[in-house]
C-alpha cells in the first residue's frame, strides 16, 4: 500500500486545517508514494521509538506529538533530533504527525478519553476544543477513582474539594491552560494533563476542582485510538503500538 492512502485516511480521521496555527501536522519525513506494510503508531518520535520502528520492519511511524516544531537549518548528528530525523531518513522510515488536529476532531483523542472513563461529550469547552460532559453528580474523588482505573495510573494530582459532587466537567488532553477561563464558565471541575501554579489557583478562586493527570498519561491513548483506526480501515498493513514511549516523570 502507498502511504499516501493512509495519508489520505488521516485527513479524515484528523483534517490537517483543524490544527492550531503554531502546530506542525502531516507528512513531516518522507515520500507519499512509498510502499507500506507495516506501522509504528506512538505518541512522541524519538531516536529509540525510530529505532523500533526499524527492527518491526515498520516503514511508517504515525505519531501524536510532531517532530520540527521550529525552524529547522540543519540535520546532523550534534543534536538528538538531528540523530533521530537522519536514522528515520537513513533507514527510510517516514515520519507522520497529528497532533492537535486528532485532538479536536470529533472521535478523536478527547471524545476517545472521555469514552475510556465512560462518559460522552454535549459541549466543547471552546468552538471545537476541549470537551464538556456530565459527570452524573459523583464526587471528585469517586470521579478521580475513573480516571485512575481506565488510565492505569496510581496517582493523581488533585486541587479542591475531593467530596464534592460534581455536575459538570471540562476536558482537554494534554496541556489545558489555554482554556481554563473558559472551563470554569463550563463545569466545576477541569481535567487536563499539566498547567502551572497559578493557573490551578484560578480554578479553585472560582469554586470549581482541578484534576490533573499528567500530559503524558492523558496523551497515551492516542496510540491505541491510532492504531484502532488504522486496523479498521486498513486490514492488509501491520500497526504496532510503540513500547519505547513512557513517562519521563516518575514517583520517587
Amino acid at each position: 500500500m502507498k502511504l499516501e492512502k493512509i495519508i489520505d485516511f488521516m485527513e479524515t480521521v484528523a483534517p490537517k486545517e483543524e490544527a492550531m496555527e503554531y502546530d506542525n501536522v502531516g507528512l513531516l519525513v518522507g515520500r507519499g508514494e512509498k510502499d507500506v506494510t507495516r506501522v509504528l503508531v506512538a505518541l512522541d518520535c524519538t531516536l529509540d521509538v525510530v529505532r523500533e520502528a526499524k527492527e518491526k520492519g515498520c516503514e511508517a511511524i504515525v505519531c501524536h506529538h510532531p517532530v520540527m516544531f521550529s525552524g529547522v537549518k540543519r540535520i546532523t548528528d550534534e543534536t538528538k533530533e538531528g540523530e533521530m530525523l537522519l536514522c528515520a531518513i537513513e533507514n527510510n522510515v517516514a515520519i507522520f504527525a497529528c497532533h492537535t488536529n486528532l485532538d479536536f476532531a470529533r472521535g478523536g483523542l478527547n471524545d476517545y478519553f472521555l469514552e475510556k472513563i465512560g462518559y460522552k461529550a454535549f459541549d466543547t469547552i471552546l468552538e471545537n476544543e476541549g470537551r464538556v460532559f456530565e459527570t452524573g453528580g459523583i464526587t471528585i474523588k469517586e470521579l478521580c477513582e475513573k480516571i485512575k482505573k481506565a488510565f492505569d495510573v496510581p496517582h493523581l494530582r488533585v486541587a479542591g474539594d475531593i467530596e464534592h459532587e460534581s455536575a459538570v466537567g471540562a476536558l482537554c488532553t494534554g496541556s489545558g491552560k489555554s482554556l481554563v477561563n473558559e472551563a470554569l464558565d463550563k463545569a466545576d471541575c477541569y481535567i487536563t494533563g499539566d498547567m502551572g501554579h497559578h493557573d490551578i489557583l484560578t480554578v479553585l478562586e472560582n469554586d470549581c476542582a482541578y484534576i490533573e493527570i499528567s500530559h503524558y498519561d492523558s496523551e497515551k491513548i492516542a496510540m491505541e485510538l491510532l492504531k484502532n483506526k488504522l486496523d479498521a480501515f486498513f486490514p492488509e498493513i501491520e500497526v504496532f503500538m510503540s513500547q519505547e514511549n513512557k513517562n519521563p516523570l516518575i514517583f520517587v
